[in-house]
């Protein structure tokens, strides 16, 4: 086994535990369990992968916590699984890619959001059309017309906003910073 891997994972420092409870926060204000923010924070902040039972010492998680938080982390893309030579344990990884991470939750999270509403929306006018009162019916639909304009516009920009390039993110960021402020 790789020395590197073998004995105690060093204690969480003051600093790793307030940047795991600050992202910790985070995600849970996206409506994510907060632990999601905690673990990958922990594999974020260290240099060497841990296994499940290092995470599980580490923040004080139950093993079944652990081994949940871990598939979902992977499901994200924001945790890889991998192997260390010589260990027959699996050991976890934060992906380091910042953008790539983001960009994964968005893509998969908010733009199913935004195509739902669309659909929902979209079948919804042909209901509002068998109105009686014709007047009230185009009304509604003309309304219902401005929603989708505007779910397809911010459909539109976020899929181009996740499929960016991690460089073109930075440079957008100071583009549209620039025209915010004139």
């Amino acid at each position: 086994m790789s020395e590197e891997f073998n004995g105690p994972t060093p204690k969480m420092s003051d600093t790793e535990i307030a940047f795991s409870e600050i992202i910790g926060d985070l995600v849970e204000q996206w409506g994510f369990k907060r632990h999601l923010g905690r673990v990958w924070s922990l594999l974020y902040l260290r240099t060497n992968p841990l296994n499940p039972k290092q995470i599980q010492e580490e923040l004080n998680l139950s093993a079944g916590s652990v081994s949940a938080t871990l598939v979902e982390l992977q499901t994200w893309g924001v945790v890889k699984r991998i192997r260390v030579a010589g260990d027959r344990n699996f050991y976890f990884e934060a992906e380091t890619h910042i953008w790539k991470s983001v960009s994964n939750v968005l893509r998969a999270r908010e733009l199913r959001i935004l195509e739902e509403a669309y659909s929902g929306i979209k079948n919804l006018t042909k209901t509002m059309a068998q109105n009686d009162d014709q007047d009230m019916a185009n009304f509604h639909i003309t309304r219902a017309e401005h929603v989708l304009d505007a779910i397809s516009t911010s459909n539109s920009i976020m899929e181009h906003f996740v499929n960016m390039n991690p460089e073109n993110v930075e440079k957008l960021a100071k583009l549209v910073k620039k025209l915010t402020s004139l």
